[in-house]
């Protein structure tokens, strides 16, 4: 009778595993917790969900179509003076007083006042690929920074009340914030998130691309918290560690053109340099198989002198600065230099970073 139970219990036990496993790895494929790095298959388990299917159709085999772009537009290309680039997106969220997301908490604070867009996983248009995924489950917490070499964390009450309602229901869900899995999950749908003004940028260029190869864009990052961007920076040497990281604003998110084909590429770097062109964006291609899309909040490129202004905020070292009025403005500045001149007041709720 003894042996009969144990051997019960035990059936009960191994098959209460497997079913957790099942569970995991499901929602492990879903919510993007296996690294795109080991992702390397271009087969894809069909059956899980739209969001696999999708995947599946972003790494179709191109054939001959297959390859790098004929050309990049200079609109995609680093300036001359190497911190420009950086620099335009520090001006425009100096001039628009933008508010930095610092960590989790921040963040659903944002989100819950509906400054931050939380974006579905997979569309018709575009499939989030490889967002979060530096996302781990340890317990929520607010970001330290360092000053004169010690540590400095802030208290922010409010934003652990903001993460628990969130996670009451987020899109439809429940979150157990003592729980592990559950933590990871979490992150993983708090950083699908942008702000409106950078989310109708990315719906515009996934929109025509599907529209033109019958396939989702691939987004590989979108709002990414101070906090995190320094976790990220451990295997992603593109998370620029400034005082104003682009993407802790979410006014930011890249596009992986890893498997897409040269006429793909070309496509949507010229729609992008179109984009620019008319003053909305900064653009850049990365080394890194990604498009780092910035959208200006207004849609009005910032001036030129404040730019130069901001080059010491984007890293450019202090001789440099000084001599920035000297040089040339570079030829792809000139390109995208906006003709409207004068900025209206912002839009989005404006706070400040210290607290």
């Amino acid at each position: 009778m003894r042996k009969t139970i144990l051997v019960l219990f035990l059936f009960c036990v191994v098959a209460c595993v497997a079913v957790w496993a099942v569970v995991r790895f499901t929602d492990a494929v879903r919510f993007g917790w296996i690294p795109a790095s080991n992702q390397t298959s271009n087969t894809v388990n069909t059956s899980v969900d739209p969001w696999a299917i999708a995947v599946e159709k972003i790494k179709e085999d191109r054939g001959e179509a297959a390859g790098g772009p004929a050309e990049i537009p200079p609109e995609l290309k680093h300036y001359s003076e190497r911190y420009w680039f950086l620099a335009t997106q520090v001006a425009e969220i100096e001039k628009q007083n933008v508010y930095l997301c610092q960590d989790f908490l921040d963040l659903a604070s944002l989100i819950q006042r509906g400054e931050m867009v939380p974006i579905p996983a997979v569309t018709d248009y575009y499939v989030l690929y490889g967002v979060g995924e530096a996302a781990n489950d340890s317990e929520f917490s607010t970001f330290e920074t360092e000053s004169n070499g010690e540590a400095q964390k802030r208290v922010d009450p409010q934003g652990f009340a903001a993460l628990q309602a969130l996670a009451t229901n987020f899109n439809g869900r429940s979150y157990d914030l003592n729980n592990p899995s559950d933590r990871q999950a979490l992150r993983i749908n708090m950083l699908s998130s942008l702000r409106p003004q950078a989310l109708k940028i990315m719906e515009e260029v996934a929109s025509a691309y599907h529209r033109l190869f019958n396939r989702p864009l691939p987004v590989s990052s979108l709002v990414r918290p101070e906090q995190y961007q320094h976790a990220l920076r451990r295997v992603n040497r593109n998370a620029v560690l400034i005082e104003t990281p682009p993407h802790s604003t979410g006014l930011a998110f890249d596009i992986d053109y890893r498997y897409m084909g040269g006429s793909e590429q070309t496509f949507v770097m010229n729609e992008l340099a179109r984009i620019k062109k008319e003053g909305r964006i900064e653009v850049i291609r990365e080394r890194n198989a990604n498009y780092h899309v910035f959208a200006f909040v207004e849609g009005v490129r910032p001036p030129d002198n404040l730019i130069e202004a901001s080059l010491e905020k984007a890293g450019a070292p202090v001789q440099q600065t000084h001599h920035a009025e000297a040089k040339a403005a570079p030829k792809a500045k000139r390109q995208a230099k906006s003709k409207t001149a004068k900025p209206r007041r912002s839009r989005v709720n404006v706070r400040r970073r210290r607290r």
